[in-house]
């Protein structure tokens, strides 16, 4: 049961700091602070806690550690690139290490591995699904209860096949110049509103928590704490929504150059051109930074070059 962040660290955060919807990459221990002061909660995506836990769910998380955790809890480990909820079904230790091994509830023929404290959020307490709270563990049902969940599982998974399949076949068709130019012709033709935004993760945390500010604002040189800046990205907003239409990541490169390190465009506004006007902007910023720099730097006007560090796909 992989999911996401539905809502925390809204005390936490001032109206400079922000986060994003995932806390797989930032550092647990502040996870496990917000999770014993206010509570964090997730929304479930995934099948294999089914029918315990179901896709849209929300889960509501208190931290532990490896040694309080009980078989049968409902535990929420971390992976590299990703948060899960799988039933304890074992503890252990080593070299003086508590740890705890997990399963989903679809899947008792392989675990997951030991799970020790540096990966370990906390459990789930509660499961709510529209409003009303449900039991933490699994029923016993009749057979046609059961009959009935089955089919309801194989509906929700047909579902999932198909909007994979969509998203492939979409996915295709704008690679099509013809998309493209429809694409380009109706950002000319509807004229929206757009914004950017530039993010800067907090060091401490990982980019689950970040500063937000105006490109104008942003000084790509050096951040708020002096330092040099290694990683940003770059958000687009259509019409002021709160959720950007895309957005990119530029990590700093071992020759000072600036890589795209991820990209991402919503598949609906695909082929409308809105990467390029991501590149452009970010093409202005490390311009207004390399002159800034070198302004800083009491370089003579003709010694300062006309364009910034290339911009490269890592």
């Amino acid at each position: 049961m992989v999911f996401f962040l539905h809502h925390a660290m809204t005390k936490a955060a001032s109206a400079k700091i922000h986060t994003t919807k995932s806390l797989a990459g930032a550092s647990l221990e502040i996870a496990r602070v917000l999770a014993d002061r206010d509570g964090v909660t997730f929304r479930a995506d995934g099948t294999c806690m089914y029918p315990t836990i179901r896709p849209g769910d929300v889960l509501h998380i208190q931290s532990r550690t490896a040694v309080d955790v009980c078989v049968g809890d409902i535990a929420v480990c971390r992976r590299p690139k990703y948060l899960f909820s799988h039933r304890v079904i074992a503890k252990g230790s080593e070299d003086g290490r508590s740890y705890i091994v997990t399963c989903p509830d679809r899947r008792r023929n392989r675990d997951d591995g030991p799970t020790f404290d540096e990966n370990l959020l906390g459990v789930v307490v509660a499961i709510k699904r529209k409003g009303k709270s449900l039991p933490l563990q699994p029923g016993t049902h009749p057979w046609p209860v059961r009959r009935y969940f089955a089919l309801r599982l194989a509906l929700m998974e047909t579902r999932l096949r198909a909007l994979l399949w969509w998203s492939s076949i979409l996915a295709r068709v704008q690679e099509n110049a013809l998309y493209r130019h429809i694409g380009r012709a109706w950002l000319f033709l509807v004229r929206p509103q757009i914004s950017y935004t530039v993010r800067v993760p907090m060091p401490a945390l990982g980019d689950a928590v970040y500063r937000q500010m105006a490109p104008e604002t942003f000084n790509v040189q050096m951040d708020w704490r002096g330092r040099p800046v290694q990683r940003w990205t770059l958000t687009l907003h259509l019409n002021s929504a709160p959720q950007p239409a895309a957005w990119m990541t530029f990590a700093r490169g071992a020759t000072d150059n600036w890589l795209v390190e991820e990209s991402f465009v919503y598949a609906r506004y695909r082929g409308a051109g809105l990467g390029e006007m991501l590149l452009g902007q970010a093409d202005a910023i490390l311009l207004r930074g390399r002159n800034r720099k070198q302004g800083d730097q009491g370089l003579e006007e003709s010694d300062k070059p006309s364009r910034p560090s290339i911009i490269s796909m890592k």
